[in-house]
């Protein structure tokens, strides 16, 4: 496949960054299938599987390669790291992976989207520690090496339920935008909420067409105990002013776009979401210690945290640890078998912006 020269150009630089830092990497995507790449020169420690190649999702993956070796460098470690490119197709994660394990990986780290941990973990490939950023398609049993750590919303949406469970509300009105993403988070949230012995009241669906005037009037009559909003923050702005502002309403990161701007999230005010230290506490010890990328976009940070705690997650299982429990920029990790459970920070929009709650400000607050 012949790349963009402007893609090109991004990945070659970042590889001669990243050479600059001492790092093995394989620069071009397209010379990593290759016998005689530079990455061959030295056997590396770590393999950085990510699809860089993907028009779809280069940037989230350069963000995370940047995360990860700016990590790196603060830890002072003396890691070999290769870079290996791939599209989004199985049959290029399946032979980029055999590429990483051929040039002698310890521990690789992708690959990055569901649909390529899923066609790993169905393949019979994985023969050295692996982490994958992301979780497959189906819950289905994981290899013995294959560790799974994300940023998944399902996973967030269950820890909601949870979270609203132990403060003892019990009735919920569930509205979710009609966006794949947000159906799935609605789901989540369902089961979890059900399983414990929460009642969903009401369920409203949504998309820019929609008569919103029908949802204002459900809730004026509602005694739910919260609403919980599935929704990306254009929608979230779209349906605010038509929830019930006596009702808290609750929301996974999904809500935060990582933009703070005041002006634009002034209708967000007041709602209850998750989220990762990085985004909404720069005062959190882990957080502080990082440098802020520059020159990527908002959310494309996110993605930059992920690839920090990666990095913090794959040295401890190079270390061979059987049990993990790390104060990361994403949240709270553990591990559980051979998922990588994340526990987000409880966050609200105060003035347009996501913060943590404080002992004098009520969580359900608009100020």
């Amino acid at each position: 496949m012949v790349l963009p020269l402007r893609l090109r150009g991004a990945l070659i630089a970042i590889a001669l960054l990243l050479h600059g830092m001492g790092l093995c990497v394989a620069a071009d995507p397209e010379a990593s299938a290759g016998a005689n790449t530079p990455a061959d020169a030295v056997q590396p420690a770590l393999v950085l599987l990510l699809p860089l190649a993907s028009p779809d999702f280069a940037r989230p993956a350069q963000a995370v390669q940047l995360g990860f070796m700016a990590a790196l460098k603060h830890s002072g470690e003396k890691l070999p790291v290769s870079v290996v490119a791939t599209d989004a197709s199985g049959v290029s994660i399946l032979t980029g992976y055999d590429r990483a394990v051929k040039l002698g990986a310890r521990l690789i780290v992708g690959p990055m989207t569901r649909g390529a941990v899923s066609a790993l973990a169905e393949s019979t490939l994985v023969s050295v520690p692996t982490l994958g950023l992301n979780l497959p398609e189906s819950k289905t049993a994981l290899p013995p090496r294959l560790y799974t750590f994300g940023l998944a919303l399902e996973a967030e949406a269950e820890f909601v339920a949870r979270g609203a469970a132990a403060e003892n509300r019990k009735n919920a009105i569930v509205v979710s935008a009609k966006s794949p993403l947000a159906q799935r988070s609605r789901a989540a949230f369902a089961q979890t909420w059900e399983r414990l012995g929460g009642v969903i009241t009401e369920s409203y669906q949504f998309d820019s067409h929609t008569d919103l005037s029908a949802l204002r009037q459900v809730l004026a009559k509602s005694q739910a105990d919260l609403v919980f909003l599935a929704a990306d923050t254009e929608q979230a702005r779209l349906v605010r002013p038509f929830l019930n502002y006596r009702i808290a309403v609750f929301a996974t990161s999904q809500v935060n776009s990582g933009s703070s701007d005041p002006l634009a999230n002034g209708d967000l005010n007041g709602i209850r979401f998750v989220e990762m230290p990085w985004l909404v506490q720069p005062d959190h010890p882990a957080v502080m210690v990082y440098p802020r990328p520059r020159g990527i976009a908002d959310e494309m940070e996110r993605f930059y945290a992920l690839g920090i705690d990666a990095f913090r997650i794959a040295t401890a299982l190079l270390q061979g640890s059987r049990t993990l429990s790390l104060d990361g920029v994403t949240g709270r990790i553990t591990l559980d078998g051979n998922q990588m459970v994340r526990e987000p920070v409880q966050a609200v929009f105060r003035n347009g912006v996501g913060v943590t709650p404080d002992d004098d400000a009520p969580v359900d607050g608009t100020r």
